[in-house]
């Protein structure tokens, strides 16, 4: 068997009706995505799960599909959690150096000793985020790791969130047969994928995460996420008048919605979408379905705009993800209602070309950070069946790469010019 494959990481999310597992592995410093996987997910109502079997269900399903693809069996995951009762609680911990050199392990130690903080009864830590280290007197965001010192101030934030609802879930992966190895916020997965955490130095950010059923409201000031709200309406809150109307699959209108709506459209009588029912022809024409969904987007962007006054007052940006940054129309509202700088995310890894997967790819690099830190090295598959696929892989494409094909190629020309 060759070279054993290390950090091998997987990520897992249920949420918005979806169940997302992605597994990559880490080289040269970034992921190389090897498996992207998504389905939809019953049993959950308001991050509640209601029918545990269900879930089961699918969850086993797609952890087999998973571990199939990947020719691995997958048996750790990095859990990400949507930010239910956030809540963001920040620290000065003191580090003393034992020789008067800061190491890496120092600063691991005042993360542990944050985690000492009673946060209250119904809430749990899942990220603690570090804002800055204060050494002799200057402040960095960079590790001060073998910087001379007797002392260490670290500014951590601990960011929190629903003890209940993360229990549950992780008791879920538990009875699926999957270990959890780490927590993470869906909003600070993002807002560090997105690097807009980095960007928020300068300006006030607000993350917009519009999914189908909930909308994930971040704010990020000063390179620290400040807070986090659920607004409990997403694209199916616009799609349910065209769904009424039309009696068409909510998925079929969602894509609608988000790829077809067009105020500025030369093009208003065009169709759109056409089916047959009860031996009739039908169809929605581009202003049919503006006409249908102008109401509900305009009350959602008024929402939002409402909760966000105060902080655009003061000067702020949008940055839009999820499946709701695909909405151009709902991008173009925001910008002329809010007369604020929007900007959508788009992923430019191969592999997660979907800013609905921002939070499960942000996730790994969050925990490799601790990795690094803490000096751990964990794999979340079969890391003996993984290296016996990958060798396998390498024998069965033995003699078929570019290089090899191109020479083939020659040496075919070649013969035919021979025998002309």
């Amino acid at each position: 068997m060759g070279k054993t494959l290390k950090q091998v990481y997987a990520s897992l999310k249920i949420d918005d009706g979806q169940l997302q597992i992605l597994v990559a592995e880490y080289f040269n410093t970034r992921f190389n995505v090897i498996c992207n996987y998504s389905s939809p997910i019953t049993g959950i109502q308001d991050y509640k799960i209601v029918n545990k079997e269900e879930c089961l269900e699918t969850l086993k399903e797609g952890v087999e599909a998973v571990s199939k693809k990947i020719g691995a069996k997958l048996e750790k995951v990095i859990l990400v959690l949507p930010p239910l009762n956030f809540k963001k609680i920040s620290l000065k911990v003191s580090v003393i150096p034992l020789d008067g050199i800061i190491k890496k392990k120092d600063i691991a130690r005042a993360i542990t000793n944050s985690l000492k903080t009673h946060v209250g009864d119904d809430l749990i830590v899942i990220n603690t985020s570090i804002v800055k280290y204060t050494v002799n007197g200057i402040s960095t965001r960079r590790l001060p790791e073998n910087e001379n010192c007797d002392e260490a101030i670290v500014d951590i934030d601990l960011l929190c969130a629903d003890k209940e609802m993360a229990y549950s879930y992780v008791s879920l992966m538990a009875e699926a047969g999957l270990e959890v190895l780490d927590l993470t916020l869906n909003s600070y997965a993002i807002s560090k994928e997105s690097v807009c955490l980095d960007n928020s130095i300068n300006q006030n950010i607000i993350l917009l995460d519009v999914g189908n059923e909930f909308t994930y409201l971040t704010l990020l000031s000063k390179g620290k996420l400040i807070s986090a709200e659920i607004i409990y309406e997403g694209l199916n809150t616009l799609s349910a008048t065209v769904v009424k109307k039309y009696h068409l699959p909510e998925s079929t209108i969602n894509r609608l919605i988000k790829y077809n709506t067009d105020f500025k459209s030369d093009h208003l009588d065009d169709s759109i979408y056409a089916w047959n029912s009860e031996n009739r022809s039908n169809s929605i024409t581009v202003n049919e379905l503006n006409e249908s969904v102008r109401k509900p987007l305009n009350d959602f962007v008024d929402r939002i705009i409402a909760m966000c006054k105060p902080i655009m007052e003061k000067g702020a940006s949008f940055c839009l993800t999820g499946e709701g940054s695909n909405m151009k129309a709902l991008v173009d509202l925001l910008k002329e209602s809010t007369g604020c700088e929007v900007k959508t995310y788009y992923p430019d890894s191969i592999g997660v070309r979907n800013a609905n997967v921002a939070a499960v790819y942000g996730s790994l690099y969050i925990y490799k950070e601790k990795a690094v830190l803490n000096e751990i090295s964990v794999n979340c598959v079969n890391i003996a069946e993984y290296d016996k696929t990958v060798d396998q892989i390498e024998i069965n494409v033995e003699g078929e790469s570019i290089t090899s094909k191109i020479k083939s190629l020659f040496e075919l020309y070649k013969d035919k010019d021979r025998e002309e």
